[in-house]
């Protein structure tokens, strides 16, 4: 009997066992099915992006291309989101229209461009931008790399921040003004360029900078020449200093006065037409 105890004993270990092995193998055949079901829903619609890699300047808006395709054989309306840092915005278009959902046929495709402005105060690094497609309770996910390298700005101002002067007519103006790198990138070709009333003239010491660091200032002098017969008053001169990515002026406000010599000849003028009409009365008046 203690030998068929033995025996049986064995026996139900082995079916126990083989019990076990099959009811692993079922759960691994299960989790298998699940995990092929969620990498279909994943696929599910396809959402591509050419380019997931962007890096701009905090000024300029990302620009990036993408399909969304529908691999089912029914008609969807794949809805876009997106989770942005605070201060961003996003654009989502196609067929040059502003959208935020896309209908597409069984198997269709269409392109989509996204648009992102960034926060003016954007942190200089990498940003994670998700871009979800829905449809139907399917979501799909590309995440974008939206990289800030930096911000552009810049200033124009004169030398000792006063934006009046005076001259008189005729004469030249000398104007000294400053232009600063108050960003974080270099700024390159920088043009200089005035706007003036008409017939009035400038020419710049420098009229451009071939490269400016970021904190750095270059000094330059504006020549203004102001007509002979100008009238007195008040005029407004206009300085730009501009490249690709920006541009920055100032209005610079110039009295112009008659000058003295002119302003003794007119004198004498008005005093000799003072006198001719005085000599005329006494000639003529006692006819």
């Amino acid at each position: 009997m203690f030998k068929g105890f033995i025996f049986t004993k064995h026996l139900k270990s082995g079916i126990v066992s083989k019990a076990l092995i099959l009811a692993s193998v079922s759960v691994s055949i299960a989790d298998q099915n699940v995990l092929a079901q969620e990498a279909n829903k994943a696929v599910s619609p396809n959402f591509k992006v050419r380019l997931i890699n962007l890096e701009v300047p905090s000024t300029e808006v990302f620009r990036y291309s993408g399909t969304i395709t529908n691999p089912s054989g029914q008609e969807k309306i794949y809805e876009l989101h997106s989770s942005l840092p605070p201060g961003w915005s996003v654009a989502y278009k196609t067929e040059g229209m502003q959208v935020t959902s896309i209908n597409l046929e069984p198997h269709a495709s269409k392109e989509v461009s996204i648009e992102i402005t960034p926060s003016y105060t954007a942190d200089i690094k990498k940003h994670i931008i998700p871009i979800k497609a829905i449809a139907q309770g399917d979501t799909t996910v590309v995440n974008l790399e939206s990289v800030i390298k930096g911000t552009y700005k810049m200033e124009i101002s004169t030398q000792n921040q006063v934006l009046s002067g005076s001259t008189t007519t005729g004469s030249k103006k000398e104007v000294f003004i400053t232009v600063k790198n108050t960003g974080t990138i270099p700024l390159e070709n920088i043009e200089l360029t005035t706007q003036l009333p008409s017939k009035w003239e400038s020419s710049f010491e420098v009229d451009k900078i071939d490269k400016l660091e970021p904190g750095k200032t270059k000094d330059i002098k504006v020549n203004i020449k102001v007509p002979d017969k100008t009238i007195a008053g008040d005029y407004m001169v206009n300085v730009s200093a501009k490249n690709n990515h920006l541009d920055s002026s100032l209005a610079y406000r110039m009295e112009v006065k008659t000058s003295l010599l002119t302003g003794w000849i007119g004198m004498l003028l008005i005093g000799l037409a003072i006198v001719f009409i005085y000599l005329l009365v006494r000639k003529y008046g006692r006819r």
